[in-house]
Formats: C-alpha cells, sequence, structure tokens
C-alpha cells in the first residue's frame, strides 16, 4: 500500500467537508464559548473596561475541551468559567487580586449591589447569559475536522487581538501591581509623620476611599478647593503632593501605616515597625475608624496586630450617634465621623493617634438623597451632565472635607496634625471617567496646626 494511499482515508477524516451539521456545530460553539460568555461585560468594554484578552483565550480553550463531554459537564464548565470571569472583572475594575474578592465572598451580605443601576443591568445580564447557555449547550457545538479547530482557533485570536488594541492605551489603570523593585513612596514619609508627633499634639490621618490624582485642570483646582477651604488655613499650615499607589484600598493603607508595599495578609503577627505600634511606645493612644463591617478584609484582626489599641467600625459609630448611608457599600455616614473624633480628641488627656478610613466615596456612588448626591452640581453643568459618577464622588469628598473642616474649626479643638491622603485612583466603569485621574499615584495634604494663630 502506498504512502497515499494510507494517508488518504485519515485527510478525509481530519478535513471534513464544511457540510451545513459541521458547520451549524461551529456556530453554536462559538456562541456558547465566545459570545455568550463575554456577553455580561460588553457595556462595560464598550465604554472602555480593562484588558479581557487572555480571559477570551480562556473562553476558547475551555470550550474545546468542554463540547467533547455530555450536557451536564458543558454546563457546569460554562457556569465555573462565567464566575470565574466574574470575579477576574471585578479585580481588574479594583486593581485587586481574584484571592482578595475571595477572601470577601463570605461578607457579601454586607453589601448591596442591587442599590447601583450598574449592578443590576449587570446581574440581569448574567441572568440572561446563563439562560441562554443551558438552552444552547443542549445543540451540538463539539468540533469535528482539523478546518473547525482552526477556525476557532483564528476566531479566538481575532477576538482577543481586537480586544488588546481596544484596551493597551488604558493597561496601566487596571491589576496596577507593585513591581520588585519599585521604589517606596509614601506620603507619611514624605511629610515625616513620625517626627509630627512630639507628644505635644494629637496626629490624625484621614484615608479617603478613591481619591486619586485628577489630570484634567479643573477636576484638579476644583480638588485643591475640597482640602484648602479658608477656614482650615486659618488654623492650619496647608501643604500638597502625590505619592505613588498600588492595588486597592488596604494596599494603601498598609502603605501609609506600615511602609512598605505590601498586603493586609502578611500581617500574621504583631507588627511593630507599623505607625500605630510605634506612636504606641511614645506614649500615644491609637484609635481607628472605618464605617463600614470589621470583618471586611479582616481588619478586625489586623488593626490590632499593627498598634491600633482601639477599633470603631459600622455598628459603633452608629451607636455614637452617626447616620447610616445607604450605599452599594451602606455603612455609617462619613460626614458624621468627625464630631465624633473631635469630641474624642478635646477630652483626651493624652496624645492621641487617629486614623480615619472613609467610606461612602466608595464606588459605584449611588444618587441618593440621604447620600446629598440626588441633584449632583459639583463641576459645573457640562461636567455634571457628562461625568455623573465624578460628581458624585466630589460632592462625597466635599462634604467629608466640610465636616472635617468643621470639626478643626471648633473653638476647643486641640492642636492636631492631620493629613489627608487617598487610597488609590476612582475605579470608575467608564474609561472616560477613569482616565481623568493618574492611574499611578494618588493626592494627599498635610494640615499643620500652627502654634499660634495669625493675627485677625
Amino acid at each position: 500500500m502506498s504512502y497515499v494511499t494510507a494517508i488518504k482515508p485519515l485527510a478525509s477524516r481530519v478535513f471534513a467537508p464544511a457540510d451545513g451539521a459541521a458547520l451549524a456545530a461551529f456556530l453554536n460553539w462559538a456562541l456558547c464559548w465566545l459570545l455568550l460568555p463575554n456577553l455580561a461585560f460588553l457595556p462595560i468594554t464598550i465604554m472602555g473596561g480593562p484588558m479581557r484578552a487572555p480571559e477570551i483565550w480562556l473562553c476558547g480553550a475551555v470550550g474545546l475541551v468542554a463540547s467533547w463531554f455530555g450536557y451536564w459537564v458543558r454546563v457546569a464548565a460554562f457556569f465555573a468559567l462565567l464566575a470565574y470571569l466574574v470575579l477576574v472583572f471585578i479585580a481588574s475594575m479594583f486593581n485587586m487580586h481574584v484571592s482578595m474578592i475571595l477572601s470577601v465572598v463570605a461578607l457579601v451580605l454586607d453589601i448591596r449591589p442591587a442599590a447601583s443601576p450598574e449592578y443590576l443591568i449587570g446581574g440581569a445580564l448574567l441572568i440572561l447569559v446563563l439562560a441562554l447557555a443551558a438552552r444552547q449547550l443542549r445543540r451540538p457545538n463539539k468540533l469535528r475536522g482539523l478546518q473547525w479547530f482552526v477556525a476557532a482557533a483564528a476566531l479566538t485570536y481575532a477576538l482577543a487581538t481586537a480586544d488588546y488594541v481596544r484596551a493597551r492605551d488604558s493597561a496601566t489603570a487596571y491589576n496596577r501591581l507593585a513591581p520588585a523593585d519599585a521604589p517606596f513612596t509614601s506620603a507619611t514619609r514624605q511629610t515625616g509623620f513620625l517626627k509630627l508627633a512630639d507628644g505635644e499634639r494629637h496626629v490624625m490621618i484621614v484615608m479617603v476611599e478613591a481619591m486619586g490624582l485628577p489630570t484634567e485642570p479643573s477636576l484638579r483646582a476644583r480638588l485643591d478647593a475640597i482640602w484648602t477651604r479658608p477656614e482650615l488655613a486659618g488654623r492650619f499650615e496647608i501643604s500638597q503632593g502625590d505619592t505613588a499607589f498600588y492595588n486597592s484600598t488596604t494596599k494603601g493603607e498598609i502603605r501609609e501605616l506600615c511602609q512598605h508595599w505590601g498586603d493586609y495578609k502578611e500581617i500574621v503577627a504583631p507588627a511593630p515597625d507599623c505607625l500605630p505600634a510605634a506612636l504606641a511606645r511614645r506614649g500615644y493612644a491609637t484609635h481607628a475608624y472605618h464605617g463600614f463591617s470589621p470583618g471586611f478584609f479582616d481588619r478586625d484582626r489586623w488593626y490590632p496586630l499593627i498598634g491600633f489599641e482601639l477599633t470603631s467600625f459600622r455598628d459603633a459609630i452608629e451607636a455614637q450617634g452617626a447616620g447610616h448611608c445607604p450605599n452599594v457599600f451602606p455603612g455609617a455616614c462619613d460626614r458624621d465621623i468627625p464630631r465624633l473624633i473631635g469630641r474624642d480628641l478635646a477630652a483626651a488627656q493624652r496624645p492621641q493617634f487617629v486614623y480615619w478610613l472613609t467610606l461612602n466615596s466608595h464606588l459605584p456612588v449611588v444618587a441618593n438623597a440621604e447620600l446629598r448626591t440626588e441633584d449632583c452640581r459639583q463641576l459645573g453643568a457640562t461636567l455634571d451632565a457628562d461625568y455623573p459618577q465624578v460628581c458624585r464622588l466630589f460632592a462625597i469628598w466635599d462634604d467629608t472635607a466640610a465636616a472635617l473642616a468643621a470639626m478643626a474649626s471648633r473653638p476647643g479643638f486641640p492642636p492636631t496634625d492631620i493629613l489627608i491622603v487617598g487610597d488609590h485612583m476612582p475605579p470608575f466603569t467608564q474609561q472616560k471617567s477613569r482616565m481623568m485621574f493618574d492611574s499611578g499615584k494618588v493626592p494627599w495634604v498635610l494640615l499643620r496646626y500652627r502654634s499660634s494663630r495669625p493675627a485677625a
């Protein structure tokens, strides 16, 4: 038997004719494993969301394998794939690792995604995708013949490449990880915060959720005006700057409180080098405030390990008189917390170190009367109309700054140096809004208490 004679039957099986059944199976495979898994993310992708090329490749690979198995295996593979895609997408949007998302899954009941129209639309799309997949996966989608595998690979490559081209210019705004050789910097280091704690005055850090550094001039001017208002300038020397950030809020906390690029999960024993522990050794009482759940990202565990003697979270803060602010992350109203802090500082018998992580500007910020964001007019008519999420974010910051200024301007307010710093850039879903902020830096403002008040 000749070589040609032997190979001909094999070739006829591998390169099967493009009959209608084979074409229908290929089209159904593309629908089930390329279109449907990515459909729920399409609205944000159109607005310029994070790069998803690796996830598109994953969809194609899972589809090639799963299509050879029975219906229930295909359904299970699809559900697992979609769950993973959702986790990766959320992690990318918020500059987090997937493991951090998984670590707070048990606390999902503390979150109210239904408060956000964006989340409601996303949830509805996910339900629609699952329903369509459950139906379509019953139909043949097994690829037979080399040409169909080549076609599947080519289609996957084309979609992944298109997504890469779409998102490559904004890639640094997502999944911002600290490289191994990244030089360390922080607002507390730049301002010499530890040296401010001379035992004669209180010191305070306010970490403002999602307070990024605007690159658009009018936004930068508006942010400066929020934190350098006249009532503060009369009592404090005000200086400003910026510092690099990586990842999400907890990384920002470790950056400012423990002076390194790290993760809260690394803190498994007392950390004497962190600022709260160092200040406690100097005789400072140390107190952390946060208006959300104490178990979210294990703050009730690692805050004491870095040196906080007292911690006040949502329930305790609201029990002291703070209002409750609804949002996707509902909790104590930021505007009410400075009053409580000011009361504690005025009554203190020894120097205090106060750390306050704000909450209400956690994105997405909903339009809500209790948040005072229902009719946002912070940025001027044009910007307010085009960028409602940006406007609401500035409204929350302005409310927070006004409350802080009211606390610091009271006649009985004791000498206190206050450092205000952002944790990360605001993770907007709309890329146009996201790119109005620096993808690598956050601002800080230092309010240095004047030893003597200027003459009126």
